[in-house]
């Protein structure tokens, strides 16, 4: 009966994709992931379902982990689903989205489920490249910049991760993630393994493509982008790297150091963000900043790994609820503007994320501050800068909200419900209302949001032009911007060849490729299957 249950999450995006090849109906969405929602919440921890006449052997278990992000992450996809297929039909969008998003679920479900390293990869990588469709959902050049970052950044991440099974399956002998407890992990391999899902988590430098994609794709991809997709590197982490085995005590200090410059890093630029989706791509740069820091910690301690890692679940599955939650909302002001209930549904977020009392934010972290009590002094530090700067962050979110003025639009219904359902969840998830209680320590951030406001406030009032200056965008922007200040400057060069004059083009003056991808992506797959044919060679 667990097998059959385990199938149906499985089979469940698949079937949607042959309803929508039959039928285009865009309530295949949620045909998709209702199923899957039922079978997390029934399924008992421990179920398990082999195929061995499948790739090379195909094992999959639900344990307390995968659990937790089955649950939490069909949700988001349910409702996310719900609001894509009740929304009116946007022209500029692009056809097959909807195969796209049921390619993207298929893979994260494959990844959250999978006990093997080849399964989890190819749900990875499915799960990724799909992914692309999404971004670059909306028929514009924004969209399109945006996606070739994207994909650019997803490509190193898939050979680097594959890479590093290669490496991590010669040394274990096995395929299985049980069998990495017992061995002492190459460094190449660990290497390969921060760098893949470190794209994913948005380290500093590998997060470039977070700011174009958040602000250029549509809403409902963005959701799941910055819920259940970013949080499968972190997952991936947990899988690929246990605490127990050896050889990853060094590596603790290293993504400790990267995730506190990745939470400055998302503070520091998200305050000079001039649009609330800026604001919030910032947020996840700060908050995977911190969740770094805290697996960090959990490798240079493995004696104390276990609380960390169980209490760091849990804070991901809250920001994984929350950071949908807010996006979805986004949305919803986007089509409504200043609306009073919406506005009042992301202030509720707002508070939850930055800890209030008497939010779930509050008690997950109360739980890592328990975890971390012992010799982690440093975290202590990031997790008391962590919630000021969050503070700070959504209190530029909600000035942001006030102060632009959004034309509302003709819209229905049926999304708005499927958000306010899904608010309550994030607001206290992933707890009961019943365990929630009040903490004084959640007074601070609350205070700091308080005072942002307010300050930002009056800063607007003393200098009106001063949050009005520049433009809102990423570091990749800004440097474009100077490039194209300096071409202008610069005479374009010439070779002289006998009779032949060739021009150095600047690249604006170029007309916008079409099909560019094809070429990269047949010397992707091509290095691709070499490598999965060396792995069936013999040794």
């Amino acid at each position: 009966m667990n097998e059959i249950a385990l199938s149906l999450v499985l089979l469940s995006p698949f079937v949607a994709i042959a309803v929508l090849l039959a039928t285009s109906t865009r309530w295949c969405l949620v045909l998709a992931t209702a199923p899957v929602l039922a079978a997390a919440l029934m399924v008992p921890v421990g179920s398990t379902l082999e195929l061995g006449w499948l790739l090379l052997g195909v094992h999959f278990t639900l344990d307390a982990t995968g659990q937790l992000f089955l649950v939490f992450s069909s949700l988001v996809w349910l409702v996310a689903g719900i609001y894509a297929a009740a929304s009116p039909a946007d022209p500029r969008a692009r056809q097959g989205f909807e195969l796209l998003f049921l390619l993207t679920l298929a893979g994260n479900l494959i990844l959250i489920l999978a006990a093997d390293m080849v399964t989890f990869y190819v749900g990875f990588a499915l799960m990724g490249l799909a992914g692309y469709g999404m971004v670059i959902g909306r028929r514009s050049q924004r969209a399109r910049r945006a996606g070739h970052i994207y994909i650019a950044f997803t490509l190193v991440g898939e050979l680097a991760l594959f890479s590093a099974l290669l490496i991590l399956v010669a040394a274990a002998d096995s395929r299985l993630f049980a069998d990495l407890s017992g061995i002492t992990l190459p460094p190449v391999a660990v290497g390969l393994l921060l760098l893949g899902f470190g794209i994913k988590v948005a380290l500093p430098g590998l997060h470039l493509w977070l700011p174009s994609a958040y602000t250029a794709a549509p809403i409902v991809a963005v959701a799941v982008l910055s819920g259940p997709m970013m949080k499968a590197g972190l997952l991936g982490w947990l899988r690929f790297l246990p605490a127990e085995a050896d050889g990853l005590m060094e590596w603790g200090p290293v993504l400790m150091l990267l995730g506190a410059a990745g939470l400055v890093l998302g503070v520091w630029l998200g305050l000079v963000q001039r649009e609330p989706r800026a604001v919030l791509a910032y947020s996840s740069i700060a908050k995977m900043g911190l969740i770094t820091a805290l697996f960090g910690g959990a490798l240079k301690s493995p004696a104390e790994a276990a609380p960390v890692a169980a209490a760091l679940v849990l804070f991901a599955m809250h920001h994984l609820l929350v950071k949908s939650a807010l996006f979805l909302g986004v949305g919803e002001w986007e089509k409504r503007g200043r609306a009073r209930w919406v506005m009042a549904g992301l202030g509720l977020l707002a508070l939850t994320m930055i800890g209030a009392p008497l939010t779930g934010g509050a008690l997950v972290k109360q739980g890592l501050g328990t975890a971390i009590a012992g010799d982690f002094g440093v975290l202590s530090a990031l997790l008391t800068l962590s919630a000021i700067g969050t503070a700070l962050l959504m209190a530029r979110f909600m000035w942001l909200l006030t102060r632009k003025v959004v034309r509302p639009t003709l819209t229905d219904s049926i999304p708005a419900a499927a958000w306010l359902v899904l608010l309550p969840v994030a607001f206290l998830g992933p707890f009961t209302p019943f365990v929630i209680t009040l903490e004084v320590a959640g007074m601070l951030p609350l205070g700091v949001f308080l005072l942002g406001l307010a300050g930002m406030s009056w800063l607007n009032a003393r200098w009106p032009g001063l949050w009005a200056r520049g433009r809102s965008g990423d570091a990749l922007t800004a440097l474009n911007r100077v490039l194209q200040h300096a071409r202008r400057r610069l005479p374009t060069p010439q070779i002289q060849y006998g009779r032949l004059q060739v021009a150095l083009i600047r690249p604006e003056t170029l007309p916008a490729p079409q099909g560019t991808l094809a070429g990269p992506g047949l010397l992707w797959l091509a290095l691709f299957l070499g490598l999965l044919a060396a792995t069936l060679l013999p040794h």
